[in-house]
């Protein structure tokens, strides 16, 4: 359970980081399965909790692929999305009763053509158009996360400065040599007040849809996965998305 310090850090910075939600086994298992639906260049992969999306989204000839391994990656990766701890922290954050969206897993794969993209500055909830306070990520960090091996930043309180003009960029599947996240212009008085978030192994970040974030590349030998699990306020109006494919998922 959060502490009342925790929850009152989440809502005047629009982020908190919460370590040890998942053991050392999990992160392992959860990564030994995602990463045998990764293709050759360790591109990111949306839905990975939806059958058919991760099935779709293996590049490997369909005869090397068993129904069982897709089942086996969707059904933790729904776990990951639902974790009892998971929406506990998610309830007493948001105060509202929330919905899934949709789900998405980033390698930042080490020496891969991926690993140099560093994500512009950004708020997740102008994806789906959000409304205040109605979108907010889990985002598990499966390995630590540093400036070196591309960790986010974050600008502490610009959620409060609402829903802001962003530059539509393509930020799935998009070329490796280019930079993801739909920018937005960082308003005063955050614009100087950008923190580097060090995320240790097996914690995870949740990020308001409002608070404006983006990543490092990755230059080091360590790879930074992460799995990010989208969120809604029961009942609130959202963007579908061509690639998102966002739908209300029960969360118990």
């Amino acid at each position: 359970m959060l502490t009342q310090e925790q929850i009152i850090f989440y809502k005047e910075n629009g982020y908190l980081v919460v370590e040890g939600v998942f053991s050392n086994e999990e992160a392992q298992t959860f990564l030994g399965y995602i990463r045998r639906h990764a293709n050759k260049d360790f591109a990111a992969i949306v839905n990975p909790d939806r059958f058919e999306a991760l099935y779709d989204q293996d590049e490997r000839p369909k005869s090397d692929i068993t129904l069982e391994e897709i089942k086996q990656t969707a059904e933790f990766a729904e776990y990951a999305m639902k974790s009892p701890t998971i929406v506990e922290m998610l309830e007493a954050l948001h105060e509202k009763e929330l919905v899934g969206l949709s789900s998405q897993f980033i390698f930042k794969e080490a020496h891969s053509p991926y690993c140099t993209q560093a994500w512009l500055p950004h708020q997740d909830g102008w994806y789906p158009r959000a409304k205040s306070g109605d979108y907010i990520t889990a985002n598990w960090f499966l390995r630590e996360a540093t400036v070196e091996n591309g960790t986010i930043y974050v600008y502490p309180g610009s959620h409060t400065a609402g829903l802001l003009d962003a530059v539509p960029r393509k930020s799935f599947r998009e070329d490796s040599d280019t930079s993801p996240g739909s920018e937005c212009e960082i308003p005063e008085p955050f614009a100087g007040n950008k923190v580097d978030v060090e995320i240790p192994a097996n914690s995870v970040v949740f990020l308001n849809g409002y608070c404006i974030h983006g990543s490092y590349p990755n230059n080091s030998n360590k790879s930074r996965p992460w799995h990010s699990s989208c969120y809604i306020t029961k009942g609130a109006d959202y963007l579908v998305g061509a690639n998102a494919k966002r739908k209300d998922i029960a969360l118990r």
